[in-house]
């Protein structure tokens, strides 16, 4: 009986697209741990997602951990828990785990010809994907990308789509295009001095976004900002977002198979591997599932099925007769079946290359400079050990004018928080005269509602004039946008100012906006879809056993 191979697989995918929020998550708890902050942190962020997120990573350090430190037996392992930690560094781009170096191949490349150097450090971190490589082929895009899984929900959409009756494209691209797109960007690396490709390698990207991620959530929560945000992401989100859209409305997978220049070294850097899928062509039925459940668009049926596998096992999985399984083979040797045509001419071409490119390659690098210069961390003091009042508490200033009047509102702190109390100071001027506003003035606040509601919290308060100002203290009960209405006497009548007031992070009113429609045309789609289904069944004939 054969291990299921798809379990294995996407279980490792998931560990590793954990690892991109875990490792920012782990430095930030080393952080907090290293200046005697957790404690604190923790107590006062109870309930919030930042305390649970850093309450599950202590209890996952700690493991295996006995408690006790400088004598007291209940202290938490300080010394042995920092220790620990410094085992896990980096991201899907370039990581150390356990003391052990790992670099992606291409951030190498760029690297190396970038500084036209290959230091040693760079050398220890390359060994071990460019030995797996030379062994399994392009077993990181089958069995490591934390891009697979995202790619992979976009099949799963688009067969969603195909029951929902709408058609997405199958537009076909040549599978060349990223190896074009390699040796342009390694070039102007090795032109221009600066490397270009981990702006489109999908995993850096996600690498990043996950850092910035985590670290936001944070620094705002340092800031009284508490609860999940996107925040901390930039426009790559947006670009892995289209490449998703793209997968599912024009070619599945077409980024991997056409575009990535990751895939593209891998592909070429495997091309003499030993681990092959290979076919028994006495056993196989040319029943063909194993073509049609390749995520690389090959022909496993046919012999050989060239350098663009990246061992899923996908085909070994589905195969009936179990033909197909991994064997280790110096080169290919399998025959092609009868009736069958082998690999296109087109893959014939690809596989011809990779001799001369991986040569070159080799000669490149061997003609780059070895250079001993070991990489170095500069450890600085974090902001969160900096006084709490540093920096200052930002403070909103508006200024507004009606008739002669110049009215200054002033708020502090200038992000409230629900519940705080805050500071609001106005001060009103003649334009003209320059002399001080010194009747009554009212003042009111209203949380602005749905569909231009609102909701009065403060007031209206009446407040006299202390030192030529006006000192107000509203508290706000919830994040929302507020409004400030000051109403006084200006000689001709009761002028009333409005002002605009954000706490907390209510969000953009337009999420309510597009959710509704999104949930609109969802219901309206699937309508859609099961219209067309009856109409196709009733216009279906049905057979007459006589």
């Amino acid at each position: 009986m054969r291990v299921p191979i798809w379990p294995c697989r996407r279980s490792v995918q998931v560990l590793v697209l954990l690892s991109l929020f875990a490792f920012p998550l782990l430095a930030r708890y080393r952080h907090y741990l290293y200046a005697r902050q957790l404690d604190k942190l923790t107590e006062s962020w109870s309930g919030t997602a930042q305390g649970k997120l850093l309450n599950a990573t202590d209890a996952a350090v700690r493991v295996g951990i006995p408690d006790g430190e400088g004598g007291v037996p209940s202290r938490r392992p300080r010394r042995a828990i920092l220790e620990r930690t410094q085992n896990f560094h980096g991201s899907a781009w370039s990581a150390r785990v356990f003391g052990v170096s790992m670099t992606d191949p291409l951030a190498g490349a760029e690297c190396a010809l970038a500084s036209r150097a290959c230091t040693g450090v760079l050398l220890v971190g390359l060994a071990i994907p460019l030995v797996a490589t030379l062994l399994l082929g392009r077993i990181y895009c089958g069995w490591i990308c934390p891009m697979d899984i995202l790619f992979g929900l976009g099949f799963k959409i688009r067969k969603l789509l195909e029951l929902l009756e709408i058609r997405p494209w199958s537009v076909r691209f040549w599978k060349g295009s990223k190896v074009v797109l390699l040796g342009v960007g390694l070039l102007f690396a090795l032109a221009c001095g600066l490397p270009l490709l981990h702006y489109l390698y999908p995993p850096a990207l996600l690498g990043r976004e996950a850092h910035g991620f985590v670290t936001a959530l944070f620094d705002r929560a340092e800031k009284g900002h508490l609860g999940w945000a996107l925040a901390g992401m930039t426009a790559a989100s947006l670009f892995l977002l289209g490449l998703l859209l793209a997968d599912i409305a024009m070619s599945p997978r077409f980024w991997c198979n056409c575009l990535c220049p990751g895939g593209a070294l891998y592909s070429l850097l495997g091309c003499f591997r030993l681990l092959k899928v290979r076919r028994d062509p006495e056993a196989c039925t040319l029943c063909s599932r194993c073509n049609e459940v390749c995520p690389r668009a090959l022909k496993p049926m046919v012999d050989p099925i060239g350098m663009e596998c990246d061992n899923c096992g996908l085909c070994v999985e589905v195969c009936p007769s179990q033909s197909l399984a991994f064997r280790m083979a110096l080169k290919d040797n399998g025959f092609p079946a009868p009736g069958v045509r082998n690999a296109p001419r087109e893959e014939k071409k690809l596989a011809a290359a990779p001799k001369n490119v991986v040569t070159a390659a080799l000669l490149g690098l061997a003609w780059l400079s070895i250079d001993s210069t070991q990489a170095h961390h500069i450890l600085g003091l974090p902001h969160y050990c900096y006084d709490k009042d540093y920096p200052q508490t930002p403070v909103l200033k508006l200024v507004e004018n009606v008739g002669n009047w110049e009215v200054q509102l002033t708020g502090f702190p200038g992000n409230p928080k629900p519940g705080m109390r805050t500071h609001l100071t106005v001060y009103i001027t003649d334009r003209t005269t320059r002399s001080v506003y010194s009747k009554p003035l009212t003042l009111s606040v209203h949380r602005q509602l749905v569909l231009g509601r609102e909701e009065r919290v403060y007031g209206p308060e009446e407040a006299m004039s202390s030192q030529n100002l006006f000192k107000l203290y509203p508290t706000y009960p919830a994040d929302g946008n507020y409004q400030v209405t000051l109403s006084f006497e200006d000689g001709e009548g009761l002028s009333t100012l409005r002002f605009p007031l954000v706490v907390g992070e209510p969000g953009s009113p337009w999420a309510v906006v597009f959710g509704s429609a999104g949930g609109l045309a969802c219901f309206l789609v699937v309508v859609r879809a099961v219209r067309i289904k009856r109409a196709r069944r009733r216009a279906t004939p049905v057979a007459v056993t006589p």
